[in-house]
């Protein structure tokens, strides 16, 4: 059986089925979402359509492997890739699926290297299960992932990155210093932080994507 095909009918792509709303194929949504995003206004999106289609074309293992690594990002913003992560997170991302996404790709670039190799396994085994394929592949993705974001993103993309982060990470209930692991960030979470409700998200998502929010409209 192709990889593709074990990524298509995989726990982690019917997650994201859910939580994107589309009912076509993985390869489909996957190739139709990175056009969404290359076609956006917005300069982050945009980025993260290229990084999204360069690990299809890089890896050569389909399409799919842009879901994978936006499945790496949903684990790091505190989706558990089991299939029921909707409720309110689900509202967010059906709202704007482009923010979820980039926010995904957000959680990779602040959170990956934070981590402990321990605490990479544990998200490596996670997602590695929930897409079935191998943790060396995702590892690899992963890395790809970081690279390439500093590479195509400037310091003002990845500040304005990281609000994305925060208020999708609140969806899930996580906040934004359990993913980067930055005293800073802990510090200015305080106790206003706690009081984030997910329909955060979906109200300010828009004001990233003006393009989309005007024929949303």
């Amino acid at each position: 059986m192709q990889l593709s095909t074990v990524i298509a009918g995989s726990t982690g792509a019917n997650s994201l089925s859910q939580l994107y709303g589309f009912t076509v194929e993985a390869a489909r949504f996957a190739v139709s979402h990175i056009d969404t995003l290359k076609a956006a206004d917005n300069a982050i999106a945009n980025r993260c359509g290229q990084l999204l289609e360069a690990a299809n074309e890089g890896f050569g293992l389909g399409n799919e492997t842009a879901l994978v690594l936006i499945g790496v990002g949903q684990q790091l913003l505190g989706n558990p890739l089991t299939g029921g992560a909707m409720g309110a997170a689900g509202t967010a991302a059906l709202a704007n699926p482009v923010v979820m996404t980039c926010a995904a790709i957000g959680a990779i670039h602040y959170g990956w290297n934070a981590m402990s190799q321990d605490e990479r396994d544990a998200v490596l085994k996670v997602v590695g299960g929930a897409f079935r394929v191998g943790v060396e592949f995702i590892r690899s993705l992963a890395n790809f992932a970081v690279d390439m974001i500093k590479s195509l993103m400037s310091a003002e993309n990845i500040a304005e990155l990281k609000k994305m982060v925060a208020d999708t990470a609140a969806a899930f209930g996580t906040r934004l210093s359990q993913i980067t692991r930055a005293v800073s960030d802990r510090l200015v979470e305080g106790s206003t932080y706690a009081a984030s409700v997910a329909g955060s998200a979906a109200s300010t998502a828009w004001s990233y994507v003006p393009s989309l929010r005007r024929s949303r409209d």
